[in-house]
């Protein structure tokens, strides 16, 4: 696996005195045609790398190198480019796990899958080697009402940028409870419980719970999808602002379940890392709505199958009196 450039020690110093020299553009040779220069100009040294599942999960720590200003909101990513042999060169975004104050030092969680061409390009990165990214940016997770409680459901990695978001709500004195949840596979595939502990320790308004869809003999913790496992955990819907990462799946069903309900499109915001273009099936959307518990919101999806949404007579017609 092909690794960015040379180590931050093997690059020829600065003068003295002198400011910083620009970045270099990275460029791609085009056949018959003038070198395209790269958008991917920034650079970043890996300054430790953290294993923190058996199952393939890290925490690759990296300082931004290149003197320009690394500003970001909980929720945004870096897109980053990577050279890989035999394919050519690729983009793929990471949401970012570390809180802003950090920066210029970033935290990505990636989980390095077998014959995984993008996440194998990171996982093959070694202390000191150089990235290629583009960014930060997008969409900042931090709510616009602070008079509304925040859910969080997250899969996989996707505890990523919910955790940043936790972490700096809580920091700011957030007024309103916390609750999340998180979505794993199997118990080899927990990490970050130290830091999620003590954010529920130091403040009482945040609680997390997982749910395993593969859960071992024993395990006290959620059973299932969050779609299994969540909706009837949640007592009011309407009080709520919604954050989704992850699966794209769980995304689209959670987010259209919640629809049916009555809850807003304005209050559930979506990333999803893969499964993008899930269309949820019917059968399993009533499935995940008859498990809410919740009933302070008027459901479209309930008024229908009381068939409240069906009309004895066309609409603007009128019925004749009866003849007294």
């Amino acid at each position: 696996m092909a690794r960015f450039g040379r180590r931050r020690s093997e690059r020829e110093p600065q003068d003295e005195g002198q400011p910083p020299a620009p970045s270099p553009r990275r460029t791609t040779a085009v056949t018959g045609a003038a070198e395209r220069p790269s958008h991917y100009d920034r650079r970043a040294e890996l300054i430790r790398r953290t294993p923190l599942t058996s199952t393939g999960t890290v925490r690759l720590t990296f300082r931004v190198v290149d003197d320009r200003p690394f500003v970001f909101f909980p929720g945004y990513f870096v897109s980053v480019e990577s050279d890989i042999d035999g394919v050519g060169r690729r983009h793929s975004p990471y949401c970012i796990l570390s809180r802003p104050a950090r920066a210029p030092v970033f935290e990505l969680i990636v989980r390095l899958v077998d014959g995984g061409e993008r996440s194998g390009y990171l996982g093959s990165l070694a202390v000191g080697d150089l990235l290629a990214f583009r960014g930060p940016g997008g969409h900042s997770m931090v709510p616009r009402d602070p008079s509304l409680d925040l859910m969080l459901l997250g899969t996989g990695v996707g505890i990523g940028p919910l955790l940043c978001l936790t972490g700096e709500l809580l920091a700011d004195g957030f007024p309103r409870p916390i609750r999340l949840f998180w979505g794993l596979r199997l118990a080899e595939d927990l990490c970050l419980t130290d830091e999620l502990d003590a954010l529920a320790e130091d403040h009482p308004s945040f609680a997390y719970q997982i749910s395993l869809s593969q859960p071992p003999p024993g395990w006290a913790g959620l059973r299932g999808r969050l779609t299994e496992s969540v909706p009837p955990l949640l007592g009011n819907l309407g009080r709520c602002d919604y954050r989704l990462v992850g699966n794209g799946a769980m995304i689209e069903e959670m987010a259209t379940a919640l629809g049916d309900q009555g809850v807003g499109h304005e209050v559930i915001a979506r990333e999803a890392y893969f499964n993008g273009r899930h269309q949820p099936d019917p059968a399993v959307l009533a499935a995940i709505a008859s498990r809410f518990a919740a009933t302070d919101l008027l459901a479209p999806s309930a008024l229908d199958a009381a068939d409240l949404f069906h009309l004895d007579r066309p609409l603007g017609k009128r019925t004749t009196p009866p003849k007294r």
